[in-house]
């Protein structure tokens, strides 16, 4: 991965590097398609929460944890792009920001 987001997956590499070493997770096969999901999960929880959809209060609290989530679901998407040796600056300029580049939408 080039550029700032493969910048940033190589810092949150580091880190997961050092937490699966800790906990002794294996890595391998499906395991960052599958930790992405359980994060999206979180995430979801995280926003209902945070827009006053659960038992919990919202708040600065619950929006503090909806940005942390959003941070982990991230990192899990960004570990799991350099897993699979995909440029995701590379994918967003051609999927996103190539739009930018145009004249009229097609």
């Amino acid at each position: 991965m080039t550029g700032q987001l493969g910048t940033l997956a190589d810092k949150i590499a580091q880190v997961s590097d050092i937490y699966a070493a800790h906990f002794k997770i294996d890595r391998s096969g499906d395991w960052y398609l599958l930790k992405l999901q359980e994060e999206i999960g979180e995430l979801t929880q995280a926003y209902l929460t945070a827009t006053g959809r659960t038992r919990k209060p919202s708040g600065e609290a619950a929006k503090a944890q909806l940005a942390l989530e959003m941070a982990d679901a991230l990192g899990m998407l960004l570990l799991l792009a350099r897993d699979e040796g995909i440029d995701l600056d590379a994918a967003v300029q051609e999927k996103w920001l190539s739009w930018l580049e145009r004249d009229t939408p097609e």
